[in-house]
């Protein structure tokens, strides 16, 4: 259990970190006096506080307020071990927090999906899938944290052009995923064909073509 210092270090934590919306309430006079307590490391600056900071603080005093002690232990609990993480595996979980709110709805129901799939596997069978997915390197674990759709041919893409220069890839990245799934494995098609000093000028050919333009350019190359 943290200390009552760690508590309530904690607690103004929450009241910054949760995202949230609230009204305009300039005057620390008209607060509530519950709230007053809450805000009280605030209350000095508040009327130099912007709307928003003021509005967030608000909401996120009534999220609190709101909850019973077990949710507040629990949510004290999990503050303390985010705060014992090393900043690299903080970073990490940002990334990876990120990556999820980036996804569509639809990647977003796949993975949930999978994620109770998984859950259902007996335990060696989900052991072996973990250690298959930390085998991977960097690049491979981050490819799959775009979707299960760009994890499904992200590493065919990896083994047809694997000398892309570090400042091209995300480009070649984006052109990948913004081809049509037919579009695209048309060039996975064309890429196997072709030797390597042509398998990469197919694929400057296809980051340099107007993005409107590049599923024609496909076409004449497939009928050559």
């Amino acid at each position: 259990m943290p200390s009552k210092f760690t508590s309530w270090t904690l607690l103004c934590t929450l009241l910054l970190a949760l995202a949230a919306r609230g009204s305009d309430i300039s005057e620390w006079s008209t607060l509530d006096p519950g709230t007053q307590q809450l805000l009280a490391p605030w209350r000095d600056g508040w009327a130099m506080l912007g709307a928003s900071d003021r509005g967030r603080l608000l909401t996120n005093a009534k999220h609190w307020q709101a909850m019973d002690a077990t949710a507040r232990e629990a949510f004290l609990r999990r503050s303390s071990d985010w705060q014992e993480l090393a900043p690299a595996e903080r970073s990490r979980r940002r990334a990876r927090y990120a990556a999820w709110q980036a996804l569509p709805p639809d990647e977003q129901a796949r993975v949930r999906a999978a994620a109770t799939q998984f859950a259902a596997l007996p335990a060696a069978q989900q052991a072996q899938l973990r250690a298959r997915f930390a085998a991977m390197d960097a690049d491979q674990q981050r490819a799959w944290l775009l979707g299960p759709s760009t994890g499904s041919w992200i590493e065919q893409a990896r083994a047809l052009f694997p000398y892309v220069p570090e400042g091209e890839r995300d480009a070649t990245l984006r052109m990948l995923q913004a081809l049509p799934a037919d579009a695209r494995a048309q060039l996975m098609a064309l890429a196997q064909r072709l030797p390597d000093d042509q398998r990469e000028q197919l694929r400057k050919q296809m980051l340099e073509t107007d993005p409107a333009q590049r599923e024609a350019l496909l076409r004449q190359r497939m009928a050559r």
